[in-house]
């Protein structure tokens, strides 16, 4: 379980002290979300909140993988092989070749657990595609509800698990950074995610561990990555002893208040 996996030790402060092209589409206006897609490569698309169910036609060719808000597209190739006759019977030539560009385009829609998105994918020739869509369509009062619905630990341990989960908490704008912060003979740290809401923002990093030998990090070690004094720093390992494994990797959510 990742409540489990979660690192007891997360601090609460103030309790007492890319090959690939990416798009973002913010408050989409328009019912049917046109974007162009690559035709040969695994494109992404990122909600803002999980996603249920999906509904489109396999006629279409596309095959379509879930995962949390994410959801990962492939168009299938044509596959076109080369026969000859003998005889009575008909028998396959050499290989069979693989046609990207009949790909055809499709429509796709997402139900997820805040709204419907409905996507119109047109296949290219071009690299992987990730598309990021952020709503802000909930009014502000909505976010502060789920900031505030509940105590002040438990909602920063609500907000990290939305984002260790690869979720964006409700209502909340997502920014991929993917940059790399620190790259040392022991460890390297990059700044994958910012989150920002009404009241508090979230920074995702994540930590490589480039040794051979199992570490164990320390939460304050982070807090000059925070552009704030941060609320909370949590880590997670993703495994039961709570070390960061050899060449492993851990995940760190550093939640700070929103800078007005």
């Amino acid at each position: 379980m990742l409540k489990n996996k979660l690192l007891a030790f997360a601090l609460f402060f103030g309790l007492s002290s890319l090959a690939f092209g990416v798009t973002i589409i913010d408050n989409p206006s328009s019912q049917t979300i046109n974007v162009n897609v690559s035709n040969k490569s695994v494109n992404r698309i990122v909600l803002p909140s999980k996603i249920l169910d999906t509904s489109y036609s396999k006629e279409k060719g596309i095959s379509v993988q879930i995962s949390g808000n994410e959801a990962f597209i492939k168009y299938v190739p044509t596959k076109k092989e080369k026969v000859r006759q003998v005889g009575n019977r008909t028998e396959v030539v050499g290989k069979p070749e693989f046609l990207y560009n009949e790909a055809k385009g499709a429509e796709i829609f997402f139900i997820t657990e805040g709204n419907t998105y409905a996507f119109a994918l047109n296949p290219v020739d071009m690299e992987a595609e990730t598309i990021i869509v952020n709503d802000f369509t909930s009014e502000r009062k909505e976010i502060l509800k789920y900031e505030t619905e509940n105590d002040y630990v438990a909602t920063l341990s609500k907000i990290t698990q939305q984002v260790l989960a690869n979720n964006t908490p409700q209502g909340y704008k997502l920014k991929e950074k993917n940059k790399k912060l620190k790259d040392l003979k022991d460890i390297s740290i990059s700044y994958k995610n910012y989150y920002e809401g009404v009241l508090y923002s979230v920074h995702l990093l994540e930590v490589k561990n480039k040794t051979k030998e199992a570490l164990i990090l320390n939460p304050k070690e982070f807090i000059s990555y925070a552009e704030d004094s941060p609320k909370s720093i949590s880590i997670y390992y993703d495994n039961e002893v709570n070390h960061l494994l050899p060449l492993g990797y851990a995940k760190v959510v550093i939640i700070t208040k929103v800078l007005k």
